[in-house]
């Protein structure tokens, strides 16, 4: 059996999240993955519906899940459980919003925190407000599509280019069709920063959302491979330092046939479709000369 398979469920169903909504895997996988000997907090997002847990489990606001992990790490240690893995769950908002300076601090400071995103691309457990993970002309509730505007008008930030600059152990993006690649991230987090102490682990993976992107939830896992394929979410792991691409597909699919399941999407016109594959391919360009160069 591989190492990355979970011998003990430590998350228990039900939960109270949406029909078809990623979180549930991403939550589920990490922590059945760590296992019992570990402490999760969840800030205000949509991890707060991962329903019940044989495990530690703290609740937090939005801005300050790092620094919540960072006192329990720091309390765990001096109380000599030095191998307890402690897990922060957090939504896109509460990480390249409200809760980056947090984070930013904790990761500086070599916390022995593995920290995961799940990036849904907005406030979806709030009303589906943008956040600075949104698509360039998505359409949410705070940037509605109008005669003037048409959804949100910036591209979204990298944050695992911002978490990269921090110089910690590992910058990892996943995706929820491939749970193996995800789950072997997760223990490579559990080896470097629990038990090696080697800083704080950043894993993002793609939260699909069959409520804010406006699509049926039993295409879940299919949106997710799809975003993947098209280039629109690249899987890649950086390793102390050491770049590589996870998933390379040959020849990346028409972006159109990813934005075309999505309702947040159904306004594009064709020149702003080919203006957003335009960014997705010089994107892939630069991940791909990464790779070959291996850093």
């Amino acid at each position: 059996m591989s190492d990355v398979v979970a011998v003990e469920r430590v998350t228990i169903p039900p939960t109270g999240a949406c029909q078809g909504c990623a979180m549930v895997l991403i939550s589920r996988h990490a922590l059945d993955t760590l296992g019992r000997n570990s402490a999760v907090i969840i800030p205000a997002s949509c991890g707060a519906w991962s329903g019940a847990m044989l495990i530690d489990r703290g609740p937090t606001q939005f801005p300050s899940a790092a620094a919540a992990a960072s006192g329990v790490a720091r309390g765990l240690k001096a109380a000599g459980h030095k191998n307890t893995n402690v897990v922060v769950i957090a939504g896109d908002g509460g990480t390249y919003d409200i809760g980056l300076q947090a984070l930013s601090g904790a990761a500086e400071r070599g916390e022995r925190i593995i920290y995961i995103c799940q990036n849904n691309q907005a406030y979806m457990n709030t009303g589906i407000q943008r956040s600075g993970a949104t698509p360039r002309w998505a359409w949410t509730t705070t940037t509605p599509i109008g005669s003037v505007i048409q959804g949100k008008t910036v591209w979204p930030k990298s944050m695992p280019e911002i978490m990269e600059a921090h110089h910690i152990p590992l910058v990892a993006t996943a995706s929820i069709h491939n749970i193996p690649d995800y789950k072997r991230k997760i223990k490579l987090a559990q080896r470097l920063t629990t038990e090696e102490g080697k800083g704080l682990s950043y894993i993002e993976v793609l939260n699909t959302c069959p409520t804010g992107w406006r699509y049926s939830p039993e295409k879940m896992v299919a949106m997710a491979r799809l975003a993947v394929e098209t280039g629109f979410w690249p899987v890649y792991e950086v390793v102390e330092g050491k770049f590589k691409l996870n998933i390379k597909p040959k020849t990346l699919k028409p972006l159109k046939e990813f934005l075309q399941m999505q309702g947040r999407f159904r306004h594009l016109t064709d020149e702003q479709i080919a203006e957003m594959e335009r960014w997705v391919h010089e994107r892939w360009q630069r991940l791909l000369e990464r790779d070959e160069r291996g850093y």
